[in-house]
């Protein structure tokens, strides 16, 4: 053993520091990264839910033969719901949605006319609501898309896009295609 006695065996005090060390830096780079990717994968969940269950009330127009309204709504406490009526559970955003808006085609004449609602500067209630007629089409939604962007606290933008025909889509831009 290179002078060493079997009793003296072991790690030194510098090669146990230098693992520290290399644990530490690995953390310093790691964590940060991970909370990114955690509230990247929450807004999109959250999008992708809210996509399912816009689909889910068209669809629910359609077999129930009446019209479905989807209600997005602001608690005082600052987070975001979304209500589809007696026959869905509401719908809660996580906590890392932190604004968002309604985006409102009410005209296409050059350049097309919108309405926007801000879910950051809203007061808390009813921020908008999106309607399905008894066909599955989109009803009282002005004239072109209906969006309506989440974002979350790192500033990352979804939408999801109602057609004037009922169709939905989402998209990771603040406008979709």
């Amino acid at each position: 053993m290179l002078g060493r006695k079997n009793r003296e065996g072991g790690f030194t005090l510098i090669e146990m520091m230098i693992v520290v060390a290399i644990i530490g830096i690995g953390s310093a780079i790691a964590v940060p990264s991970y909370f990114q990717w955690n509230v990247r994968y929450q807004l999109r969940q959250a999008t992708s839910e809210l996509q399912s269950s816009l689909l889910q009330a068209r669809m629910s127009a359609k077999n129930r033969n009446t019209a479905m309204t989807a209600t997005f709504l602001k608690a005082a406490d600052g987070t975001y719901s979304a209500s589809f009526g007696p026959a869905f559970a509401p719908m809660s955003f996580p906590k890392s949605v932190t604004g968002g808006s309604m985006i409102l085609v009410t005209g296409l004449g050059p350049p097309p006319t919108t309405t926007v609602t801000d879910f950051v500067v809203s007061a808390p209630g009813t921020l908008g609501t999106i309607q399905f007629s008894q066909q599955g089409l989109r009803v009282a939604g002005g004239v072109g898309n209906q969006t309506v962007t989440l974002q979350s606290v790192d500033g990352t933008t979804y939408s999801v896009v109602v057609a004037p025909s009922g169709k939905i889509n989402w998209c990771s831009k603040a406008i979709c295609p």
